[in-house]
């Protein structure tokens, strides 16, 4: 009996000890729980001040993303309050998911020569860069680094530049030229687009040969300090190519070594002797020429496929354009021309008007004063085989002097009826580079709501006012 008795006893205390054992861990498990309720009770208040920082991780990456591609605005070089560098400074999970979205960081531009430039590219703005590049990984990245001072960019810029090549779209380099033969570059699989200048002695032995395997290279511009014969390069399957300050020896070189070239610009600063006629451009569509060489090297080039021709940036020279558009025997669709004041520069440019390709249906012209303009556009009121096709036309005035003249002339063209013209324009801009705030009187106005109700789109402003 005793013995049954210790033994219940001992049993007891044995099930009193293991029930005080779960108790404790009972209390310790209750504790956890209150603190995760609480856990999930800030967030849910976090959550109503703040819904967007409950939005699934995908949802704040494309936002990320958007808010990126919406970005008017260049800057010189990345700025901690600009995307995507501010989404890394707002809270931890927007870090998170900034760093983890390899979209954000595709794009970088590091331009020191800028107004507001930091210097020169030292070794805090280098390791931005590595840091920025690997980031972007697996995705095609375009980079613009300028450092255009005379102080060089820190040395391992080039090693930076190297490890990323394979992945490089769009590339502008404006560098000190003894850093172009340190690129070390077996091939660009994926490169499309390079922009390149340089200060410095160029190698004349030995030319910059870093671009020349990049089978997808198709636009090239040389903006400065490098010329045809310091860089070797897949010339001839180039459509795109711009070259500014160069001598017109050195433009007629390019464009014989690029025959499938599409879309050209040439800045001619210097006249060259002995040029010899270069070889038509038979895919030549758009061509832009400027600098105080340019009328003189027309006569050298034969562009049969040209479509658009833009001379704004050159004002009608003593050369017979009209003369070469015939030898051309192209057919012009656009037009763009600067026209200044005084009789002989307004003659060359009506004489061009009548000898313009008749397939020409858009015409831009910038002109130095309203009678200039007002002298052009009565040649379309007077004569209806100027420009028969023509169905677009953007005016820019330098002033706005006698403005109302050109007005009324302009409105004038618009409102010749079927019956008097086979021109057509529907689209008509004048922008007077002026801040003047005087209308133009109710009845000129009433015409040009009629022009608008008849289907013409219709512009006049400037700086300040709209005025339909």
């Amino acid at each position: 009996m005793l013995a049954a008795a210790n033994e219940l006893r001992a049993r007891l205390e044995r099930l009193d000890s293991e029930i005080a054992h779960h108790e404790e861990s009972l209390g310790l498990l209750r504790e956890a729980r209150a603190g995760v309720v609480e856990q999930l009770r800030l967030e849910q208040l976090r959550g109503k001040d703040y819904p967007v920082l409950t939005l699934p991780f995908e949802i704040t990456s494309q936002i990320f993303i958007d808010s990126l591609l919406a970005e008017d605005e260049h800057h010189a070089y990345p700025s901690p309050d600009e995307p995507p560098l501010v989404f890394t400074r707002v809270c931890r999970d927007w870090r998170t998911i900034a760093l983890a979205t390899p979209t954000l960081w595709r794009q970088i531009r590091i331009d020191v020569d800028s107004d507001d430039g930091p210097g020169h590219l030292d070794s805090k703005w280098v390791a931005l860069l590595d840091s920025w590049l690997h980031r972007s990984e697996p995705h095609p990245i375009d980079v613009s680094i300028g450092n255009r001072s005379y102080t060089d960019p820190d040395k391992a810029l080039v090693p930076v530049l190297n490890r990323y090549s394979d992945r490089w779209r769009d590339v502008e380099l404006h560098l000190p030229f003894s850093h172009f033969p340190l690129l070390n570059i077996p091939a660009l699989p994926l490169l499309e687009r390079l922009t390149l200048s340089a200060h410095g002695s160029p190698d004349i032995i030995n030319p910059i040969s870093a671009f020349i395997h990049a089978p997808m290279l198709r636009h090239v511009s040389l903006e400065g300090g490098i010329y045809p014969s310091d860089i070797l390069l897949p010339w001839r399957q180039l459509t795109s190519l711009e070259m500014h300050g160069a001598s017109a020896s050195d433009c007629l070189d390019l464009v014989r070594t690029t025959p499938n070239l599409q879309t050209c610009v040439l800045d001619i600063r210097s006249a060259s002797h002995g040029l010899v006629l270069a070889p038509p451009l038979l895919a030549l569509r758009s061509f832009t020429f400027s600098g105080p060489a340019s009328w003189g090297t027309l006569r050298y080039l034969s562009l049969p496929a040209l479509e658009h021709l833009d001379l704004t940036r050159i004002p009608p020279g003593n050369e017979a354009l009209d003369v070469l558009l015939q030898r051309w025997k192209c057919r012009l669709r656009e037009v763009n021309m600067y026209v200044r004041t005084g009789g002989d520069s307004q003659l060359h440019t009506l004489c061009l008007l009548r000898h313009l390709s008749p397939s020409l249906e858009k015409l831009e012209l910038t002109v130095a004063d309203s009678s200039a303009g007002n002298l052009i556009f009565h040649e379309l009121v007077v004569d209806d085989r100027v420009l028969p096709q023509l169905t677009s036309v953007e005016l820019r005035c330098m002033n706005d002097d006698n403005h109302r003249r050109l007005l009324d002339t302009v409105t004038a063209v618009l409102e010749k009826s079927p019956q008097e013209t086979t021109r057509r324009i529907t689209r008509f801009s004048v922008f007077f580079d002026t801040e003047t705030e005087a209308g133009f009187g109710p009845e000129l106005e009433e015409r040009w709501r009629r022009l608008v109700a008849s289907g013409v789109e219709l512009r006049v402003e400037n700086l300040r006012m709209r005025w339909i």
